[in-house]
């Protein structure tokens, strides 16, 4: 008898952790395991790296970060956008951004959104 019980935990725990990982590969688009080793993400700069040009600082937190890929494919997020310059910082799970007119923070949250991962609080530093 509790050999049954011991069996039907084991087979709920596999199977919670195998929906846990369907659900980050679809909420990163398809996009497979970052940490995997065989998905290298490429930095991609702003086109104007003059920190001084952008006078709108912003803080934005990442949720679901776990590796460099990660946060260099928030990083590149962002750059691809005109006017925007961003590092991501995996320790701290937080995107610094700057912009060279004010954002919406609603906007800043979509990028991290459509890249796939969680967002937490956006502030203006």
């Amino acid at each position: 008898m509790s050999a049954n019980i011991i069996n039907v935990v084991i087979v709920t725990v596999v199977f919670v952790a195998a929906l846990l990982v369907i659900r980050n590969y679809i909420a990163r688009g398809g996009k497979g395991d970052c940490c995997g080793g065989t998905d290298i993400v490429r930095s991609r700069g702003p086109r104007d790296k003059d920190a001084s040009h952008y006078p709108f600082a912003y803080d934005v937190v990442v949720k679901g970060m776990s590796c460099e890929n990660c946060s260099k494919r928030i990083a590149n997020a962002f750059n691809s956008r005109p006017d925007t310059m961003a590092e991501v910082s995996l320790a701290e799970g937080v995107a610094h951004v700057r912009t060279k007119q004010a954002a919406n923070p609603d906007d800043l949250r979509r990028v991290v959104r459509g890249e796939g991962y969680g967002v937490g609080a956006v502030s203006e530093c």
